[in-house]
């Protein structure tokens, strides 16, 4: 795939690069009650728009990795962190849904939060959450740093 004569993989790349942690940031603020409310629509958007960036830079990644470096060990791994990292945002993009549907939000008028629509799924949200975050920002540096050893070496 290729856009104005440029391979698509580097051009999309860097939606992924961007986008990744500031949904790793939203999520995290997200779980913290008292940002709840204004951390919700940027942790739920983020997140679903940083998975489908992922999701192109994967497809891409693939198409770029077939035409120009099939027997390349590096681009291997990196094409492989790739797929990690698109798991872990698919996972982290479902858990963000659900904690945006069933968490309870500090309603400003009152300063109380409603209850959970589910309070079992309050706890374990609260700690995957941030852990899937930070997780993801993690991987997509390993896999960013791999993909650019393999273009300028290294």
């Amino acid at each position: 795939m290729e856009i104005n004569g440029i391979p698509a993989h580097p051009l999309v790349i860097h939606a992924a690069v961007v986008l990744v942690p500031l949904a790793a940031l939203s999520v995290i603020a997200f779980v913290v009650p008292r940002w709840r409310a204004a951390a919700r629509w940027p942790a739920l958007v983020l997140t679903v728009v940083a998975t489908v960036a992922v999701q192109l830079a994967t497809l891409t990644g693939e198409n770029l990795e077939e035409t120009r470096g099939p027997d390349n060990a590096l681009i291997h791994e990196h094409a492989e962190w790739g797929e990690r990292l698109q798991v872990l945002m698919y996972v982290l993009a479902v858990l963000v849904v659900v904690a945006f549907l069933v968490m309870p939000v500090v309603h400003r008028a009152t300063g109380r939060d409603r209850p959970a629509r589910v309070a079992v799924l309050e706890k374990p949200l609260m700690v995957l959450l941030p852990l899937l975050a930070v997780a993801a920002v993690v991987i997509v540096v390993i896999t960013g740093d791999l993909g650019a050893q393999s273009v300028w070496g290294g």
